[in-house]
């Protein structure tokens, strides 16, 4: 699963910078396989520890998907699920935090 337009994710990531490459998806939350992430191209991939908590042991599923600029790049991040996601008084940090990852 990942987020698509008219979310809360998706309007975090625009104002520190990303992009979202699933955004013309109808869904606001779309389920994707690897070949879609792949096809899409992005070029940082975050993966939150909520509310699926993604692990290390996760990167061995993108092994076959090695042309992923993300993946080529090292640009996967490991994310602090509460800071990607959930709105209020974690705002301050989140916008401190996620424009480095995001970056070009």
């Amino acid at each position: 699963m990942t987020v698509g337009r008219d979310t809360y994710v998706h309007n975090m990531l625009a104002v520190c910078g990303g992009a979202n490459v699933f955004a013309e998806r109808p869904e606001r939350y779309p389920t994707v396989t690897l070949a879609e992430v792949a096809a899409a191209a992005p070029e940082v991939i975050l993966l939150p520890d909520e509310p699926y908590r993604f692990r290390q042991a996760h990167l061995a599923d993108f092994e076959p998907h090695r042309d992923i600029p993300a993946i080529r790049a090292g640009r996967v991040h490991f994310v602090d699920g509460k800071l990607l996601a959930w709105y209020g008084p974690r705002i301050a940090e989140a916008l401190e935090r996620r424009p480095p990852l995001l970056a070009p």
